[in-house]
């Protein structure tokens, strides 16, 4: 069992006496705050005797006769009640090792309402894929109504075969460069990817300034051509995609996440264990992958995500990744338009109370 810090503090009721008169009690439990690490457990005592027991997050900490068992990383609030009467205990958890930073908050969100894409959160990028970004894809990025739009609530990136500036596709790219950047926290967004083999949708982040000097985070990326997979990838100077040995995994679902609602996100924790920082990689709330930086100190060959990074989303076609393309997926009536949703886009971070 291991506790780093306890904190006692006295919740004081008024019960009612005999006579009428009211006489203080004090109620406790003790300790009142603690912090644990996954595995451990502890026992807290109240003060007047048999309570029932409750927590807050019982994904967190289960409590059972006042015996906290901490489960996974986070915040739960432990109380006893007797009768009219209750008692808290705050139980922050943390990895081995880890450091407890506090709890996430909302400090940031566009959720695509109006008609019109937020130019003071997000850039429109225009020019080809091949010449201006790489990775052999094979669109034509545009801020055209026809590629790029807000609707109904969502943002819409279409991608449409089209003669257009020496380019057979079109499609569209946004980023937060300069406008919206963050260091830690969770990041997510909602997400309906389309169908089609040769459809390469992304929502990712960069750092500011030489690829991959400055890091790539893949928070999701996914293929037409293999349906129920969603790829995770980070890239650093010392291995990346031109490198190779860059770190990557990919979870599949148990049926196709196309043309479905789904939660893409990850929590990019510093001080994570040991000093190290991690990025832990979720679909739908559930994790599916982490990282971990490879040494405690900093070094930024190896590790360059203790700095700003900005968010993108883009629809690519082709391309290393997205491969051969059908070009029937853009004139089948049976099949919707090869649009990717997004619902909205949200940023947490960790706070102390």
């Amino acid at each position: 069992m291991k506790v780093k810090h306890v904190l006692i503090v006295s919740l004081v009721i008024l019960l009612a006496a005999c006579k009428g008169k009211e006489v203080t009690e004090t109620v406790r439990i003790t300790p009142n705050a603690v912090f644990m690490t996954v595995g451990d457990v502890q026992t807290l005592q109240v003060s007047t005797g048999n309570a029932s027991w409750s927590s807050s997050d019982e994904a967190v900490a289960t409590v059972s006769g006042g015996i906290v068992e901490a489960l996974k990383e986070g915040h739960a609030v432990i109380t006893a009640q007797k009768g009219e009467s209750t008692g808290t205990a705050d139980v922050y958890v943390t990895q081995e090792g880890g450091t407890y930073l506090g709890d996430y908050e909302l400090v940031w969100q566009d959720e695509f309402d109006g008609t019109a894409l937020d130019l003071t959160n997000w850039t429109i990028e225009i020019g080809t894929g091949n010449g201006g970004w790489g990775n052999q894809e094979k669109q034509y990025y545009t801020d055209r109504q026809e590629n790029l739009r807000v609707k109904n609530g969502c943002l819409e990136i279409e991608a449409r075969k089209e003669h257009y500036v020496n380019s057979e596709y079109t499609s569209a790219r946004i980023k937060s460069e300069n406008k919206r950047e963050f260091t830690y926290g969770k990041m997510e967004a909602r997400m309906m990817l389309p169908a089609g083999r040769g459809t390469w949708p992304a929502f990712w982040m960069k750092g500011k300034g030489s690829w991959p000097k400055k890091g790539e985070i893949d928070i999701m990326e996914h293929v037409g051509s293999q349906p129920t997979m969603i790829s995770h990838a980070v890239h650093t100077n010392n291995k990346n995609g031109m490198r190779g040995g860059n770190w990557s995994a990919r979870y599949y679902a148990d049926h196709s996440v196309e043309n479905e609602w789904h939660t893409y996100g990850i929590e990019w924790e510093h001080l994570y264990a040991y000093d190290r920082d991690a990025i832990k990689f979720f679909v739908d709330g559930k994790q599916t992958a982490i990282v971990m930086a490879e040494k405690a100190e900093e070094d930024i060959d190896s590790w360059p995500f203790f700095d700003k990074e900005f968010f993108i989303l883009n629809l690519a076609i082709g391309g290393t990744l997205g491969g051969s393309i059908n070009d029937d997926i853009f004139n089948d009536p049976t099949n919707n338009p090869v649009i990717m949703y997004v619902d909205w886009v949200r940023v947490y971070q960790k706070v102390m109370k």
